[in-house]
């Protein structure tokens, strides 16, 4: 018997295409956005460091008003010594410039340190000594851009990488060596200038992270280099600074118990 044909009949019975497609593209973008998600930030990263452009950019940043005076921090510079010395800066803007500088020389040349953890039993107190290996100046800058962002003044540098940095980062960034992260903490009160211990109990830590590890033992003396990776992610919480950072750490001279 033959069905017969009327208008609801063919509509019901006709496939909806336009559904059909709009779950493809709905599948689609799902896929495309978990690309851009998984390999997007490398892309990133490689087009601002050591990808084609073959550039590095940092920022440095420094409060536009002081919330507490001059001096507070001078009885501690020789202490510790200070790893960025906002007090050569005369004022916001070289402050921020002076800060930007460190932080880009740490990604070009790097620390040199030597570590030596605490003992109870020998009755010695740990010891972590760090420097710049190397100091780039403005001249050495492509490109400068500052300005007031929130509270504080950024720099922002951008720097092409030369044949002979390029050579020396590329010996970090080998097979042997991975990028570790650490995080280090400062009293808050200390000022904009605790942002200096926060950033070497990041690198401290960051030297841990990297002989935990790789080291069987517990080390007496651990001596090497760090390339920092990228601009220390800075904040604040809770009346205290943190300091977030990645880098390589290779250790030259390393002494264990066994």
């Amino acid at each position: 018997m033959k069905r017969p044909t009327t208008g609801i009949y063919d509509a019901q019975s006709k496939p909806d295409y336009s559904e059909k497609l709009k779950r493809q593209l709905l599948l689609a973008g799902f896929f495309i956005a978990l690309i851009v998600y998984v390999i997007g930030p490398g892309l990133l990263y490689a087009s601002d460091s050591t990808g084609d452009r073959g550039v590095i950019t940092v920022y440095g940043d420094y409060p536009v008003a002081e919330e507490l005076g001059k001096g507070r921090f001078r009885d501690r510079e020789t202490e510790k010594g200070l790893l960025i010395d906002y007090g050569l800066g005369k004022n916001t803007e070289e402050k921020a410039l002076i800060e930007a500088l460190h932080i880009l020389s740490a990604n070009v040349y790097g620390y040199s340190f030597s570590y030596r953890p605490g003992s109870t039993l020998m009755k010695t107190e740990e010891q972590f000594d760090i420097a710049l290996k190397g100091q780039l100046r403005e001249s050495s800058v492509e490109q400068m851009i500052g300005g007031v962002w929130g509270i504080v003044y950024r720099v922002k540098l951008v720097f092409r990488i030369t044949p002979s940095a390029g050579r020396w980062m590329s010996a970090f960034r080998s097979n042997t060596l991975r990028s570790v992260e650490a995080e280090g903490t400062s009293d808050f009160y200390m000022g904009w200038e605790g942002r200096n211990d926060a950033l070497r109990e990041a690198l401290r830590n960051l030297v841990l992270v990297a002989a935990k590890k790789r080291l069987h033992s517990k080390p007496i003396l651990i001596e090497g280099d760090i390339l920092l990776d990228g601009t220390p992610e800075f904040s604040v919480g809770a009346g205290r600074h943190y300091c977030k950072i990645r880098g390589y750490v290779n250790m030259t001279n390393v002494v264990t118990y066994d």
